[in-house]
């Protein structure tokens, strides 16, 4: 199969629906987008989580494939730091987090989905905290 072209998403699991933000993305490709929100509602019903990254493989056939992946980094940060927003300017007013701890958790999440080391995990984690206005001392 000839792969026509390759999206990168992140929704909401379960709650799908043939409107915008998903149908202009989608309805550009000519795929059918009632299909669409009922196999990935179908696929995500069991999933308990804010939003998730899906990435879509569309072939030259119109069918296309669902890959589901982690949720994202930062409403996992959100839900241990148990922060309900992060800094209006993240380079002026920090949150100061003190324990290693946190990093460690969210770094042996992440080395699940990723192929990376755990090293470069970190690192992208400290560099989400720092985008974030979250500083580590």
């Amino acid at each position: 199969m000839i792969v026509k072209c390759k999206l990168k998403l992140i929704l909401k699991p379960g709650k799908a629906t043939p409107t915008p933000p998903i149908a202009p993305i989608l309805g550009q490709y000519g795929l059918n987008l009632m299909n669409f929100c009922n196999k990935f509602n179908n696929l995500t019903k069991n999933i308990n989580v804010e939003f998730i990254h899906v990435k879509i493989i569309v072939f030259q056939n119109l069918n296309y494939e669902i890959i589901l992946g982690s949720e994202s980094l930062s409403n996992v940060i959100k839900k241990i730091i148990n922060v309900e927003k992060f800094s209006k300017k993240p380079g002026i007013e920090h949150i100061i987090i003190n324990d290693f701890n946190f990093i460690n958790i969210i770094s042996k999440n992440r080395f699940l989905y990723e192929k990376k080391k755990i090293s470069s995990i970190r690192k992208m984690i400290l560099g989400t905290f720092y985008s974030l206005g979250i500083k580590y001392e």
